[in-house]
């Protein structure tokens, strides 16, 4: 790992960091911790401590965030009745678990524990199984403080005092009735928390308050126990990490950090008794169109494989995904993790005598560094339609070998061609830009095309970008009919090693244009969308062609957006 400069935690409250896309950042991965109350002689908290000790005196550079996966508790935290009696719940402070818990890690907690805390800030913490049971809960319910008599069901105590700890920890309160305002202690902004707009939310059924924290050269999803979990009635954030990624784009760096395993199944057919395999592919296939670099897990408590392989389905075709699980933070193990735009960096160790000891370590390649995905917003006259009268041309339009894609455009066929087609024009260069050529669709027309009669005017254009896999440059594109009425674009790409084409499509179900009434007064957009300027921060002068989408521009016409990158 790189030699970065020595790192000072920040102050309780600080803002999150921006962090470089084009930079390195470094974290630690903890998971179960799970502080116990019956905890014989305090070994879980004696153990936690000593190994805060070590990471306290590691050596590694700066240390950008501390991420855990869960079980922070055995028991719901458990029951402290002062919670009850005389705070109000945005400044609970949890039973003797949860104590125990926020000393070792929680900076500025006024609670003597005579632990070590651990320095590095900011931490963001993920609830597991233990954190929300149902069992061994108190008589009594949760008091949400709103109005009197305000109070959960007794078993849903432990959901709502760590939820309770949550919003403490990341999204403070809005001063309201008579619950004062508090301001978390490690903010993230409510816009990258699943929970209410500007303020905090500790009831646990309204949001799932699933987060992401962007580390600049990767974004990290904090799930909690697993991604989809609606069980006692909380919200899945299936919907909301749908959104998040859709933003960030599908070949942002990803890193999902969440409780439970992605592989390992019981004898009742699900990987825990409540995570199914049914609900693991339900997340997976959200998942599968965008850049997943790791899976980052906890819940078994022993350290597993440097890493365990999880097959991801995709269209074309199904990849590998590693999965972490460095063991359980009571027994000392911990992994770090530095991630750059091109590979991710992750060791296990496992602490003794307050000394970390290093014991595996891998290195992964990070696919597409510097994504930028470039559109065209010339208002102008490089348009045609419209597309009542124009059809799908479905003939390939190709890259010449030893050539890359630099710019991409629609246009309309010309004779001796049909010239009622809507079909592709692509610049082409050798990667450093020079020798540049245009290249149109070739070969007979015949019936290459779409629909038989009536041009596109019932047709509308699919907006789910298609994006080539790691490995893979751009050779081709093309036009192809989806869903029996839409026009979707498809990618022909060729493996860098093997040399190998194979045609790229993505047959997800996702937005369209227009919104009704087909395309029968939508217009093509032929201004070309080339790759962006090399000297500006994030671009390279090897930038070529990785994807592509259809948007629309205006009122009117559809448009392209293409992704560049830097590729192999």
């Amino acid at each position: 790992m790189a030699d970065l400069p020595s790192s000072e935690p920040l102050p309780a409250n600080a803002p999150q960091p921006i962090f470089n896309p084009a930079g390195t950042t470094t974290f630690l991965f903890l998971a179960d911790p799970q502080q116990w109350r019956s905890d014989d002689g305090n070994y879980r908290k004696d153990s936690c401590s000593d190994l805060n000790a070590a990471l306290n005196a590691l050596d590694v550079g700066t240390i950008n965030a501390v991420f855990f996966g869960g079980d922070m508790c055995q028991t719901g935290g458990d029951h402290d009745a002062l919670d009850q009696l005389i705070r109000s719940p945005p400044t609970y402070h949890g039973g003797s678990e949860l104590v125990k818990s926020r000393a070792l890690y929680q900076t500025g907690f006024d609670v003597n524990q005579d632990v070590t805390l651990l320095k590095y800030d900011p931490k963001y913490f993920g609830l597991g199984n233990h954190d929300i049971q149902t069992e061994f809960t108190p008589d009594i319910g949760w008091f949400k403080g709103r109005w009197s008599g305000d109070v959960s069901e007794p078993h849903n105590y432990w959901r709502y005092q760590m939820w309770n700890f949550v919003s403490q920890m990341h999204t403070g309160y809005e001063k309201a009735l008579n619950t004062p305002g508090t301001d978390a202690v490690y903010p993230i902004d409510w816009q990258n928390i699943d929970t209410n707009a500007g303020k905090g939310s500790f009831d646990y059924r309204d949001h799932s308050f699933n987060y992401v924290i962007d580390l600049g050269p990767v974004d990290v999803f904090q799930l909690h126990r697993y991604g989809g979990d609606s069980d006692g009635g909380r919200q899945s954030g299936l919907g909301w990490l749908q959104t998040k990624l859709t933003d960030r784009g599908p070949l942002r760096p990803i890193i999902i950090v969440q409780h439970y395993l992605f592989d390992e199944t019981t004898d009742n057919g699900g990987i825990t008794p409540t995570w199914s395999d049914q609900q693991r592919d339900a997340l997976l296939s959200i998942l599968s169109p965008y850049n997943i670099i790791g899976f980052f897990v906890g819940h078994n408590h022993g350290i597993g494989p440097m890493p365990a392989w999880i097959p991801v389905p995709t269209q074309n075709p199904t990849r590998s995904v590693p999965q972490f699980r460095p063991g359980c933070a009571f027994n000392q193990n911990v992994a770090l993790v530095q991630v750059s735009p091109s590979k991710m960096d992750v060791l296990y160790g496992t602490a003794a005598d307050k000394i970390v000891h290093w014991s595996t370590s891998a290195s992964f390649p990070v696919a597409f560094p510097n994504q930028i995905w470039q559109r065209n917003g010339d208002w102008n006259d490089s348009y045609f339609g419209t597309l009542k009268s124009i059809y799908a041309d479905t003939r390939r339009v190709r890259c010449p070998a030893g050539k890359v894609i630099i710019s991409c455009g629609l246009k309309r066929t010309s004779k001796p061609d049909p010239d009622n087609r809507l079909t592709w024009t692509l610049v082409v260069a050798n990667r450093d830009g020079s020798e540049q050529q245009y290249i149109d669709v070739s070969g007979p027309a015949g019936t290459n095309s779409f629909p038989d009669k009536d041009g596109l005017s019932k047709f509308f254009f699919d907006l789910v970008p298609v994006t080539c896999p790691p490995g893979s440059i751009v050779s081709g594109v093309f036009f192809w009919k989806k869903q029996g009425n839409r026009v979707a674009p498809g990618l022909v790409v060729r493996d860098v090693a093997s040399g190998e084409e194979k045609e790229i499509t993505n047959t997800a179900f996702g937005g369209f244009y227009p919104s009704k009434d087909g395309s029968e007064h939508i217009y093509a957009d032929t201004n070309m969308v080339a790759r962006p300027l090399a000297g500006n921060p994030g671009v390279s002068a090897l930038m070529q062609m990785a994807g592509v989408a259809f948007v629309q521009k205006g009122d009117n016409r559809v448009a392209l957006k293409v992704l560049y990158c830097d590729q192999p």
